[in-house]
């Protein structure tokens, strides 16, 4: 499974994998799980997929991996859900249990522990960043090659969100400019396309806010990614408010923000659409 996952991160075929090191059936089998590497084998295949040998041997000892990938979904549950209180009782227990959890999974928590706290308001918001950057320093390698990233994200929309706005912009900025040849980091793009395009908006600069939350829906058609279209066309609904646009235009796009909220179960988000644009969204109904 590993050698699969990082096989196609690295964007090479079983045939440019297995190119001097052995068969491609061979390595087709390891990734089906029907047969296993010698340790020179394995040494060569870590080496072309730029690992250290080592990541297979923790992967070995964590192998919980129906566990930990539950983890990951209960984690991004709550996140998407904004429910920020179930995020931190489930992060804090987890991290509290003294469980043997694989390096960058407690790192993964950690940082959404922070993130909670920020949200609850249990912690000031410096705090909170200053964690969160310590975390960036963490170097381990295993379940997500965008973790960092993430972590940037997450200081660069708190950041934001107090009025850090040039500090937060750089670190969007730095993150945009990352070469990552990785499907997941595409789709990563989009959360900061859309937190780029939130952060102009908090600016006034709607012509340019504008514009970035076009290149996030299009991306998120490109890659068939729904996630955040929701969020998306919410965003452009009210920008184009700040431009003047007719309202049969904002009506269109708060309906199709309204259609992803409903399709993804994000109450959150559509119980705000409800409240604040109920008049644009009549509008579309009649």
């Amino acid at each position: 499974m590993e050698i699969r996952k990082w096989r196609k991160i690295r964007k090479m075929t079983q045939k440019q994998l297995a190119d001097g090191i052995c068969n491609q059936s061979e390595i087709s089998r390891l990734e089906k799980g029907d047969s296993y590497p010698s340790i020179d084998t394995l040494q060569a295949i870590s080496m072309k997929l730029k690992l250290p040998l080592s990541y297979f041997f923790e992967v070995l000892i964590h192998d919980d991996f129906e566990e930990k990938q539950q983890m990951l979904n209960d984690v991004k549950n709550y996140s998407s859900k904004k429910d920020y209180e179930g995020l931190y009782d489930y992060t804090q227990t987890l991290l509290n249990s003294g469980k043997f959890l694989h390096p960058e999974l407690k790192t993964y928590l950690e940082s959404y522990f922070y993130v909670s706290l920020y949200y609850l308001k249990k912690q000031d918001y410096r705090y909170c960043v200053t964690e969160l950057y310590r975390l960036t320093d963490v170097n381990v390698t295993g379940m997500d090659i965008l973790l960092k990233t993430r972590i940037k994200n997450a200081i660069a929309v708190i950041l934001a969100e107090n009025k850090k706005f040039d500090e937060s912009m750089k670190i969007f900025e730095e993150i945009l400019q990352e070469q990552v040849a990785a499907d997941e980091y595409e789709i990563m793009k989009i959360t900061i396309l859309y937190n780029v395009g939130k952060l102009l908006y908090s600016q006034e600069k709607y012509e340019k806010a504008f514009e970035i939350t076009e290149e996030g829906i299009r991306l998120s058609i490109t890659q068939r990614e729904m996630s955040a279209l929701g969020q998306l066309y919410y965003q452009k609904g009210s920008i184009l408010e700040k431009l003047g646009h007719s309202a049969s235009e904002i009506s269109e796009n708060y309906q199709k923000a309204l259609f992803f909220f409903d399709l993804l179960g994000l109450d959150y988000y559509k119980k705000i659409l409800q409240e604040y644009k109920m008049q644009y969204l009549a509008a579309g109904s009649v």
